[in-house]
């Protein structure tokens, strides 16, 4: 009976400590975001010591020159302008919170990077595929005034008569329902495809001159990813699926890839940009420091913590990152996209980025000794 009671009592305190350390706190930071897990502190974030604070911050004192960065964070511009110890200005300004994935949620960094691809600004038999600018007839419809639970939530719609009924998907998009003219034409709906994955790019026209174009909204379809169709089928395996395994598969099967193209029924919008890729925070995205999140998880222009792995050099990454951008893919609190910069290189990194991720917001100060 001594022996049984005593094991009920290791059990029991086992389960205590279990669901103490599961506890979550919840945080709301502001009206479109909503995310969970634990504080902590710096030292309990592996290679924290090791990151080149000084960079983090230049990139952080650049974002301070947006007008949507939120006003927690611009109190701090003040401060990081004038110190001299950037791993202090983390330390005394921000709290890690280790965010916590809910259930069915991957924890997952994967990678972006701007694509370049050949253009034209007249349709042609070489280039016959339409870039549109976000359409006139668009409707973006928001409850959060009148539904505080739904405020999170855009609706995008185009009116026929008096009704509101969903925008064309890519498929009624590719008969062209729309009207509207493109700012360009692109060589192929492969190359069109990924510049809408991608969210930005540049477009190389014959006479050398480039256009920077980036994302102007989205026709409100859902995103379906054709890369988990591909592994569902069998047609790429798991360990194999990438950026160019995908694209390699689209060029060899040329009948078969319209259907796979618009089994993804979002078609992203773009705009003419007078510069590099830059996100949705209006700031122009740095290499390895700027990832893309989801937005009603984590606020744009946060910085967090990220530790993953290269699967080019299989080395650790470990490194501030600044939620700047967001993306259609990007779904759950521990998921991120990593911006990889623009080139070859890049394009391999991105292509090939899925890894688990291990991520930490960093809350200002006041916030986290409020909440």
């Amino acid at each position: 009976m001594y022996f049984l009671f005593k094991n009920l009592l290791v059990i029991l305190v086992s389960i205590l400590l279990t669901a103490c350390v599961d506890k979550r706190e919840t945080l709301t930071l502001d009206s479109k975001s909503m995310t969970n897990g634990n504080f902590v502190s710096f030292s309990d974030i592996d290679m924290w010591d090791r990151e080149d604070h000084a960079e983090a911050l230049e990139v952080f004192t650049k974002e301070c020159l947006s007008k949507r960065l939120p006003s927690s964070l611009k109190a701090l511009c003040v401060e990081s302008s004038k110190t001299s110890d950037a791993k202090l200005f983390f330390e005394s300004s921000f709290q890690p919170f280790l965010l916590r994935s809910d259930k069915n949620e991957e924890s997952i960094l994967t990678g972006y990077y701007e694509p370049q691809f050949a253009g034209s600004l007249n349709k042609s038999k070489d280039y016959p595929y339409p870039l549109y600018k976000r359409p006139k007839d668009i409707l973006t419809i928001e409850f959060g005034e009148l539904h505080k639970d739904l405020e999170r939530r855009k609706l995008r719609g185009r009116l026929v008569g008096n009704k509101v009924v969903p925008y064309y998907s890519r498929s009624e998009i590719n008969t062209g329902k729309i009207k509207e003219k493109p700012i360009c034409y692109l060589q192929s709906d492969v190359d069109r495809f990924f510049l809408q994955v991608q969210g930005s790019g540049r477009v190389l026209f014959e006479n050398n001159q480039t256009m920077f174009v980036g994302y102007d909204g989205q026709n409100g379809h859902p995103y379906r990813s054709i890369g988990k169709a591909f592994v569902e089928s069998g047609a790429i395996s798991q360990e194999e699926i990438s950026l160019q395994s995908i694209r390699r598969w689209l060029d060899e099967h040329p009948d078969e890839a319209k259907g796979v193209l618009e089994s993804n029924p979002s078609f992203v919008f773009f705009g003419k940009r007078n510069r590099a890729a830059s996100g949705s925070l209006g700031v122009e995205l740095t290499a390895m420091r700027s990832v893309a999140v989801d937005r009603s998880k984590i606020p744009l222009g946060y910085p967090l913590f990220l530790s993953a792995t290269n699967p080019v050099t299989e080395k650790p990454i470990n490194r501030v990152v600044f939620a700047q951008d967001t993306g259609g893919a990007i779904k759950g609190q521990v998921r991120a996209d990593l911006f990889c910069g623009f080139g070859e290189e890049a394009e391999k990194l991105a292509g090939k980025l899925q890894s688990p991720l291990q991520l930490y917001l960093l809350v200002p100060k006041d916030i986290a000794v409020y909440k």
